[in-house]
């Protein structure tokens, strides 16, 4: 009875699928499978239609369609069992690399989910910047310096800059594992969902200069314990103000 009263709830918003217009199209095709999953048109155990209704629906060939299953396999999404057919897998089951399209789509954000994220992430982050300050270098504290002035210029993706500042932290603590998980969280934060919301509705990183010149001022007074708290004021105002600006961007509607 549940399930099907959540099929009825998600047919109210069904989208018909469109023809895709990228020159990959599997990749177009992925993509509209991978959101009708997670606006529950396709619920957990359901089967995905097979592959020759999937192509008429689209305007593709089937082996666009075959592609895109494989992509969303890729991402846990599905399971495909010779004989059986493509099932949808629960969310929990799903590959990292699906989180950006599960925070962003449709032209919104899931609230709830990117606050699981920042309630994950954030502790971790403050530990890691901790750990910088207290094991950096003189050459990386000069790299610091270097990406502090990109982001105060105008020709930078200042958002790639902050990105990059967050892995420079991760080479300061010296800890490998460290290292691989920024450079993980750099490729999340890159990812087509996230820069399309972070670009349409987050703040400029430049707001952040103040904080970064007082974290290396008391870097230079030899003062380390304030270059924690202002490095740790940095991370925590960076996760309060992308929760900040998805809950207005949510509640004050927008359009295309």
């Amino acid at each position: 009875m549940s399930h099907e009263k959540t099929q009825e709830q998600a047919s109210e918003k069904v989208l018909p699928f469109r023809p895709p217009t990228r020159r990959r199209l599997h990749e177009d095709v992925a993509d509209q499978l991978r959101d009708a999953i997670f606006d529950g048109r396709f619920v957990v155990g359901e089967k995905l239609p097979p592959e020759r209704e999937l192509a008429e629906e689209f305007q593709v060939n089937r082996t666009s369609v075959r592609e895109a299953i494989k992509v969303l396999e890729g991402l846990g999404l599905v399971a495909v069992r010779q004989g059986d057919g493509v099932t949808v897998r629960p969310r929990t089951e799903a590959s990292f690399d699906a989180l950006p399209a599960m925070i962003f789509h449709g032209n919104h954000i899931h609230l709830a989910l990117l606050s699981e994220m920042v309630e994950v992430i954030a502790p971790m982050l403050l530990e890691m910047g901790r750990l910088a300050i207290e094991r950096h270098t003189p050459e990386q504290l000069q790299e610091l310096q270097r990406l502090r002035d990109q982001l105060a210029g105008t020709d930078e993706d200042r958002h790639a800059v902050l990105r990059d500042i967050v892995v420079l932290l991760s080479d300061m603590t010296r800890n490998t594992v460290w290292q691989m998980i920024a450079r993980r969280m750099r490729a999340f934060l890159a990812a087509a969902p996230m820069d399309v919301a972070r670009r349409r509705y987050g703040r400029d990183p430049a707001r952040h200069l103040p904080r970064i010149d007082a974290c290396l001022a008391s870097l230079e007074r030899g003062d380390r314990d304030a270059a924690v708290r202002e490095l740790q004021g940095i991370i925590r105002q960076i996760y309060e103000a992308m929760l900040h600006d998805a809950h207005n961007a949510e509640n004050g509607g927008h359009t295309e």
